[in-house]
């Protein structure tokens, strides 16, 4: 009897996970810019921004990367996000309004976890050290 149910299950089953997976998109990484009247966030690899208030989400970065984690500065005219545009994570900035991305490191390690620092200086993790190779 319950090989005969279980189909019937599974198929319920992921139509109501269907049905309820459509509900929202995955947004990821919110940052709030200083005057909290914008956010600007990670959505399908790419930088949006919107008003807090809610209306259209402007696109600042159209690339095939990965980019992610977006922080205001804190005039709120640029925005910092880390990409793996050319292989690994590096750091970009790029203006509130939209720009071309400017590029801050160009080191062969990711870079990640970047924060604006006290008068507009970055500050950010690395893997840049030497890494001896661990042998048996």
């Amino acid at each position: 009897m319950l090989k005969k149910f279980f189909p019937i299950f599974f198929i319920f089953f992921f139509f109501v996970f269907q049905i309820f997976a459509q509900g929202s998109p995955i947004v990821r990484f919110p940052s709030l810019s200083p005057d909290g009247s914008q956010i600007s966030f990670s959505y399908q690899g790419d930088i949006w921004t919107m008003p807090v208030s809610g209306g259209i989400a402007r696109r600042l970065t159209i690339h095939e990367s990965y980019e992610s984690k977006p922080q205001w500065s804190s005039d709120g005219k640029q925005i910092l996000f880390q990409g793996n545009r050319f292989g690994n994570n590096d750091l970009f900035v790029i203006d509130a309004n939209g720009s071309v991305p400017k590029r801050l490191t160009h080191h062969s390690t990711n870079d990640g976890d970047a924060r604006w620092g006290i008068d507009g200086e970055i500050i950010f993790n690395t893997r840049r050290a030497f890494q001896q190779v661990e042998r048996e």
